[in-house]
């Protein structure tokens, strides 16, 4: 059962096995999203791809809240002000960068954008040290955080500086810009008003669903039927990392805080990479490095600095 309150997060020795499997749930759910976008884009057009994503996320979330008794804020008569907050939550941290990192895909290989993905809790470090009170960028997470952007560096070659206007170089910059606006969400979440993770889930996808439907329409209207393999995709799309992936999110930031959910970010890449393998695509020595690199520098603005 759902509490109103926030419980205290526990220490690293007090997750118990189930809340390693949770994170390892999440991690995967997302890892392989990847995969999934790339087979569904060859024949979904982006914008149209992301709004059956969203719906289909939308819808099931809001059935696992009427199951648990629940319903989002009223509208009418008067809109309750947390619809304002969905609205912008919807944006940055689903309509925005899912169309992005979807358009991205069209010719990136999924390994390659989990691996540019992880760039996101770096940002959100940055982000931190502007926007949150108590979390100063220390000389600690500065090192990491200039550690990601060289492995960002890495995996766009240097050839990305001549070509910019390249079509594998304006997908790249999609794809991190993306892990943007997920940074940015992280930060706008934090003001929240009181409400119950379940409701702000389902609450900021129906938004983010609602402003990207006139676009996938239209995209969908010269659209040839897609394969039944890309309709799949498409589902488990939804049904996973949106549906269930914003349902096991919820329940780990309740039960365990943030920070517990941003060791995440350690796996999601590599199982973005091991299915991204496993499905035949090819990963140079320069993609290697530049992902051993961004891992190292997340690892390191992770790090907290010893009292002194």
């Amino acid at each position: 059962m759902e509490h109103s309150t926030t419980p205290v997060a526990p220490t690293h020795d007090q997750h118990s096995l189930l809340d390693w499997a949770r994170l390892l749930a999440v991690a995967v759910l997302w890892g392989t999203a990847f995969i999934l976008l790339k087979i569904a884009v060859t024949e979904i057009p982006p914008t149209t791809l992301v709004m059956g994503r969203l719906w289909i996320g939308a819808i099931a979330l809001l059935i696992w809240m009427a199951i648990r008794g629940q319903k989002l804020p009223p509208l009418f008569p008067v809109m309750d002000v947390r619809w304002v907050w969905f609205m912008v939550l919807g944006f940055t941290g689903a309509t925005a960068p899912f169309a992005l990192v979807s358009w991205g895909q069209q010719s990136l290989d999924s390994a390659l954008v989990g691996i540019l993905m992880a760039i996101m809790p770096l940002t959100t470090a940055a982000l931190a040290h502007v926007f949150v009170p108590g979390e100063a960028m220390t000389t600690r997470k500065f090192a990491g955080f200039l550690l990601g952007l060289a492995g960002v560096a890495l995996l766009m070659g240097p050839d990305a500086l001549h070509d910019l206007g390249g079509s594998a170089s304006l997908a790249q910059l999609a794809v991190i810009l993306g892990a943007i606006f997920y940074a940015v969400q992280a930060i706008i979440a934090r003001n929240l008003p009181a409400t119950r993770p379940s409701v702000a889930a389902a609450g900021l996808l129906v938004c983010a669903a609602l402003m990207i439907t006139p676009f996938g329409v239209y995209a969908a209207l010269d659209m040839t039927m897609p394969s039944t393999k890309a309709l799949l995709s498409l589902l488990v799309l939804g049904l996973g990392s949106t549906g269930l992936g914003g349902i096991v999110l919820m329940v780990i930031i309740r039960d365990n805080g943030p920070s517990f959910l941003s060791l995440s970010n350690y796996i999601m890449p590599l199982i973005a990479v091991l299915v991204g393998l496993a499905f035949g695509e090819k990963l140079g020595l320069t993609v290697w490095l530049g992902f051993a690199v961004i891992l190292f520098g997340l690892a390191l603005a992770r790090q907290k600095n010893k009292s002194v």
